[in-house]
């Protein structure tokens, strides 16, 4: 805009709302910079609007823009319907309050997430990061049986050795030494 500056549109960004199950939508904003651009694109627009030649759109740009500016410097602020308010503070600094969006274009987004059971995917655990299907695996695994057959080879060998001791003791068996007398 000659003599004032440059409107151009920012875009915004998308923002997740999981508790609504939704993604609100980007608010693009208009940003005024009191830097001039090339308005070559601008001024063609305008005059293949109007039918008009490109010198044609120069006037009549430069005429919108010098009466915008007349009634920001008379009246401390223009509207601009669509855009805004442009206004001037106390040392004669040109800004734009820009109007909001209304509210049919931000409109959010239902958005349900799915969770394909037999794809991979990467997760968060503590601070380590797995994948899903490690995680089953670790939790689906069963406790490896270990061989314990050697337990119950000790306790029937001391059970065998008790029965052969108290047999032993309650039989009256003859005494082999010195005082005894030989079978043979």
């Amino acid at each position: 805009m000659p003599g004032l500056g440059t409107l151009s549109i920012a875009a915004g960004k998308a923002e997740s709302d999981f508790l609504n199950t939704a993604i609100k939508a980007p608010v693009p904003a208009i940003v005024f910079e009191t830097k001039e651009h090339d308005a070559s694109n601008l001024l063609d627009y305008i005059a293949a609007k109007n039918n008009n030649t490109v010198f044609q759109a120069i006037e009549m740009l430069g005429q919108f823009c010098n009466n915008l500016k007349a009634a920001v410097i008379t009246d401390n602020k223009a509207v601009l319907n669509g855009v805004g308010t442009f206004s001037a503070d106390a040392s004669g600094n040109i800004y734009l309050r820009q109007d909001a969006l209304p509210q049919f274009f931000v409109q959010p987004v239902k958005a349900e997430r799915v969770i394909h059971p037999q794809a991979e995917h990467n997760i968060l655990v503590g601070d380590k990061e797995t994948t899903n299907t490690i995680m089953t695996e670790y939790f689906n695994e069963e406790p490896v049986q270990k061989s314990r057959w050697w337990i119950w080879a000790i306790v029937l060998g001391t059970i065998g050795l008790l029965a052969i001791v108290f047999y032993l003791s309650n039989t009256n068996l003859p005494l082999i030494g010195a005082n005894a007398t030989s079978i043979f």
